[in-house]
């Protein structure tokens, strides 16, 4: 879980993303765009993304790591297809372009600060298809 914070007041999140993807990786970000661009903790925000598809996926996993400073608060594996699930995709997944979008709550709790990290997914092979960097600031409002 991320660390605590010492209070309730509502924090704004600003986000700087990147792709760390290789030119090799099969799985391409066309467009990401993230609404609100400041998302608040306590709201929803939505991420809008067009990926091209460049190879057939049968399952695979995603990794995710967080960082609080330089301190880890955050790992997880999951399965490849249920992750896609959240963006309305099904596996097995055909070659091709798509426009999904997902919504993701952010809880009260977070520490103000730097936070970091990165997603990568993998296909049923192991190969890398993603990898997507960011670097969060939690600033609180008074």
């Amino acid at each position: 879980d991320l660390l605590p914070a010492t209070n309730h007041r509502k924090g704004v999140i600003t986000s700087i993303w990147n792709d760390c993807s290789n030119s090799s990786d099969p799985l391409k970000l066309l467009k990401v765009e993230i609404k609100p661009p400041q998302p608040r903790q306590g709201e929803n925000f939505t991420i809008f993304a067009t990926i091209q598809l460049e190879e057939d996926i049968t399952g695979g996993k995603i990794e995710i790591s967080v960082y609080y400073r330089i301190t880890p608060v955050f790992n997880k594996i999951m399965n490849l297809c249920d992750g896609m699930a959240s963006f309305g995709l099904t596996c097995p997944i055909s070659a091709g372009t798509y426009k999904n979008s997902t919504r993701i709550y952010i809880p009260f709790g977070l520490a103000e600060g730097h936070y970091t990290g990165h997603g990568k997914m993998f296909d049923q092979d192991n190969k890398e298809l993603l990898c997507v960097g960011f670097d969060l600031k939690l600033v609180y409002m008074e």
